[in-house]
Formats: structure tokens, sequence, C-alpha cells
């Protein structure tokens, strides 16, 4: 489906859970940081991407490093036998790839979920911006962000059931979302399919379907033709409690970059 819904005119998020702190002193450097890194993907042509359409291609020979605009997308790998995992679900304002910039041919493929806008920037010119050092400080700080989705993910397939392990899934989304002030409300687009839950938590596609239901009857999130309604947040919290949580980034959020 679509890209995440906006309703700017709403007061700023009261239920986040607490997040870890930045390092002292480095909230000022990653956020003039991010606003160099953001400058300099807008300056470049916005491109277009139909659902299903690929964005970095595994094995390029000149792998771009992306920044998602509207809409939504995901990386993944495919196995030998053809069958897809998908590593991470990007949303908008996600700057993704940043391994590019030192991988000569890039392992995983950045796949549209939906329509989607974005911008890139090359290899060569990355590693040029990355010469100051707050750019290269924010740079670091979004792959460490990265890491910390992954370890989530990785202990949720490994210890969690099929329940906690979607309501992570709607939380993480949510939370970054309601950070960026995309949304002002627990309601958002999420365009993925049950096939493609079911491959970025591990699960078959009847376990996602099972597992959908019974939050919905459970009056916890109702998931319908790919819109999310979390109706307790509060209890959703509650199932994946004591994970591991990133730290707030800095962002400096402008008009023409959302």
């Amino acid at each position: 489906m679509g890209e995440a819904m906006t309703d700017r005119s709403l007061a700023p998020p009261t239920d986040l859970i607490e997040r870890q702190r930045l390092a002292g002193g480095a909230s000022e450097d990653l956020l003039s940081g991010d606003r160099s890194l953001r400058a300099a993907f807008l300056e470049t042509p916005i491109r277009y991407a139909d659902r299903g359409g690929g964005l970095v291609v595994r094995g390029a020979c000149e792998p771009e490093i992306l920044m998602i605009r509207s809409g939504f997308a995901y990386r993944s790998y495919v196995l030998a036998d053809g069958r897809r995992v998908i590593l991470d679900i990007l949303a908008p304002r996600d700057i993704a790839g940043l391994d590019n910039i030192v991988a000569a041919h890039p392992s995983d493929e950045f796949t549209a979920a939906c329509r989607l806008g974005y911008h890139a920037l090359g290899a060569a010119e990355a590693r040029q911006l990355m010469t100051d050092p707050r750019v290269a400080l924010q740079a670091f700080a979004l792959l460490a962000e990265a890491r910390w989705r992954a370890n989530r993910l990785m202990i949720a397939i490994g210890r969690l059931d099929a329940q906690a392990r979607i309501s992570l899934l709607l939380l993480d989304i949510y939370d970054r979302l309601r950070r960026r002030d995309l949304i002002g409300r627990p309601t958002f687009n999420l365009p993925l399919t049950q096939e493609q839950i079911a491959d970025h938590l591990g699960l078959t596609v009847v376990h996602v379907n099972r597992t959908l239901r019974r939050l919905r009857e459970e009056r916890l999130v109702i998931c319908d033709r790919q819109v999310v309604i979390i109706l307790d947040l509060e209890r959703l919290r509650a199932l994946v409690q004591g994970l591991p949580v990133a730290a707030d980034l800095p962002e400096a959020v402008s008009q023409t970059d959302c």
C-alpha cells in the first residue's frame, strides 16, 4: 500500500519507551552531520520505484547509498535455493547501504515494498562527504542503529514466540515513524505482505496469519489491508519488554525532506 500517514498538528509523542542516551557531546555533531548528509542526498534527483522494483541489486559493480524519501523498502538476501530472507525494513528518512562505501559488490538486495521515492549517492561521493568528521560520526551512528535493529531481530527469532515477534516489528516501525513526526496516532500503513512478514521474522505464512488474527481477537492490534491500528500500546510493549533499544539519533527534519 501507500506511504506512512502524516499528521503534524498533534502534540509531540509522549508514549515512547525510554531510549539509550547518546555519548556526551555527540548530539550536536550528529545533528550537524545528519544535516550535511541529508542535504547532499537532496541535491540529487529524486528517483521512483514501483512495488517489487530493485534499488540496489546484489553484486552490482557500482553500489549506491540510499535515502528513502517516501514509502517503504526492505533489505534482503536470497539463498542458493531461491528462498528470500528479509533482513531489515526501511521506512521514510532511513539511510541504507552505508556498507557500500567500502564494499566493492553488495551482498544484499534493496527492494521497494510499495511505490517508493528515494535519493542515491555514489560510494565515491559518500566517501568524500565523510572527510567531514561530523558526517563520518553520523554514518557510524546510522550503522550502529541498523546493528541495534539486527540484534533485536536476532533475539526475537531466537527467543520470542510468533506473537512477540510480530509485536516487535509493528512497535519498531511505529516508534521510528513517531520519532520522525511522520504520524501522530498509533495508526500507519505497512505495505508488507504476510509472506514478507514471514520472511522477515522466520515464520510461515500460516503462522503469521493465525498470529495476526489472535492479536486482533485480543484487542491489541488490527492489521487490515496493510493498515496497522495499534489498540493497546502498553500491552503490546509488555510482550517485548527487556529487549535492547537504540538511542534516539538527532535528525534535522525539514519540510523538503519528508
